[in-house]
C-alpha cells in the first residue's frame, strides 16, 4: 500500500512504491502480540492498522506505528508511534488506544477520526 505522506509529527516521509517501499499493516500477528488491521461496520471507512514502512513488515516491534485511514484504506495517515492496542467506538466519533506491553495510566483518545490525539489519566498507577 502507498505509504502516507507526513509522519503523525508532520516530518516528510520519502517512502515510495515506485522505489520498493510501502505500507506493511500486521494482518495476523505472531502469538497475537500485536493489533491486526481493524474496522467495525458501523463506523464507516475507518480503519486502524500497526504496521510499518519499508520493503516488508518487520518484525522490530520499535519500527511500528498506528496507522489510520477514514476512506476505508484507500490512504492512510500515521496516527502514532509506537505499538497500541485500539477500539473504535460511537460510529466512529472517538477512537481509543493505549501502550501494548507496557503499564500506562493513561488512555489516548481521538474525537476526529485520528487526526489529532488527547490524553487522558485513567489511574493513579500503571495498570
Amino acid at each position: 500500500m502507498r505509504a502516507p505522506t507526513v509522519t503523525s509529527k508532520g516530518k516528510n516521509i520519502d517512502c515510495f512504491i515506485e522505489d520498493n517501499c510501502s505500507l506493511h499493516l500486521e494482518i495476523y500477528s505472531h502469538k497475537g502480540e500485536l493489533a491486526p488491521v481493524y474496522s467495525v461496520q458501523s463506523a464507516i471507512g475507518i480503519v486502524l492498522g500497526t504496521g510499518n514502512l519499508g520493503k516488508r513488515l518487520t518484525t522490530n516491534d520499535q519500527s511500528k506505528n498506528l496507522y489510520v485511514s477514514r476512506d476505508g484504506g484507500l490512504t492512510w495517515k500515521s496516527a502514532k508511534p509506537g505499538v497500541y492496542i485500539y477500539e473504535i467506538g460511537d460510529h466512529g466519533s472517538i477512537i481509543v488506544a493505549a501502550a501494548k506491553n507496557r503499564p500506562t495510566n493513561s488512555i489516548e483518545y481521538s474525537i476526529d477520526e485520528g487526526e489529532t490525539w488527547e490524553t487522558l489519566k485513567i489511574s493513579e498507577k500503571d495498570l
